[in-house]
């Protein structure tokens, strides 16, 4: 089952957009990470935080679903300690804290170099479908 829910993972169209890649994942815990490119910088020349707040968020996705349950965000709140530039490789992780099959609340973080740049709280909810169909 894990092998053909990481083919679904990997199929994410947002995902390929960004570059971003699993490191890790298991029910409840997802580790991923991407390379920041040009087109993710703002204005000021460091990465967007939108951008970094989406390789958390592909982290929490992944994490939420990784035990074959449909899952959505319902919130996400993100804090920003620290910037990153070109060439950077950011480490997304997501960890449920608490939660069942419906609901679940998360820690994500968001590293470079083993510095955590961005660290948030995230809450998924689902009604228990699953998405890939037993035979």
């Amino acid at each position: 089952m894990d092998e053909k829910i990481r083919e679904i993972m990997l199929e994410d169209s947002f995902r390929k957009y960004v570059g971003a890649e699993v490191e890790e994942f298991r029910p409840g815990y997802a580790r991923v990470k991407a390379l920041v490119k040009k087109e993710f910088l703002n204005f000021h020349g460091v990465a967007h935080g939108g951008f970094i707040l989406s390789v958390a968020d592909f982290a929490f996705a992944i994490a939420g679903n990784a035990d074959n349950v449909k899952r959505m965000a319902l919130n996400i709140n993100m804090d920003f300690y620290s910037s990153a530039k070109e060439g950077d490789v950011l480490i997304g992780e997501a960890e449920m804290i608490t939660g069942g099959k419906r609901i679940g609340f998360y820690e994500l973080r968001v590293s470079k170099n083993g510095e955590i740049i961005a660290k948030g709280t995230a809450i998924v909810y689902g009604k228990g479908e699953k998405f890939i169909k037993d035979k």
